[in-house]
């Protein structure tokens, strides 16, 4: 992912952070202080880069739970999936640029799904009623669930296409 884009990702998922702590005793009072744009741009941005390495945390099994799932559909008979995921998107990226561009959108909204998760857990936690966070929790984990099944189900068929193609250049 290229700088712009995490710049991105870490400022959607901080905003969401705030927009949760405004509707508390905090943001009101962070906001009142008269923090100039570049401050609260920098607290944006690392308050989205710690809420990104929470829900990696949170996440990770459930990515490898998911990740398995659509191999042993999509690729039976393979059994698991040995194939570095960094070297399947280098592959890509070398052969195929316009798919891996499509790869790292998809990435990006994953990311950001996944920071959503951890923010609706916020505002379960801190807004009130307590019912709208939980509502947006389960919106948060099934919107992420279906964003990384669709993400690596796209990388799976990418690859099989790069190598395809590979595969029948080098044959003839």
């Amino acid at each position: 992912m290229s700088i712009p884009g995490l710049l991105i990702e870490y400022l959607v998922n901080g905003a969401i952070a705030l927009l949760v702590l405004y509707h508390t005793e905090v943001g009101p009072k962070l906001l009142e202080t008269g923090t100039k744009l570049p401050v609260l741009a920098l607290a944006l941005y690392v308050a989205g880069m710690a809420i990104d390495i929470v829900a990696f945390a949170i996440t990770r099994q459930a990515k490898h739970w998911i990740r398995r799932s659509v191999f042993s559909r999509y690729r039976p008979g393979q059994g698991e999936d040995t194939v570095s995921g960094t070297e399947r998107q280098a592959r890509i990226g070398l052969f195929a640029p316009e798919l891996y561009k499509e790869m790292a959108m998809r990435s990006s909204r994953d990311r950001i799904s996944r920071g959503l998760i951890v923010n609706a857990l916020l505002a379960a936690f801190l807004v009130k009623p307590t019912w709208i966070g939980v509502v947006a929790t389960i919106s948060a984990v099934v919107m992420w669930l279906s964003f990384e099944r669709l993400s690596y189900l796209f990388e799976l068929c990418a690859d099989k296409v790069v190598t395809d193609k590979l595969a029948a250049s080098a044959k003839g």
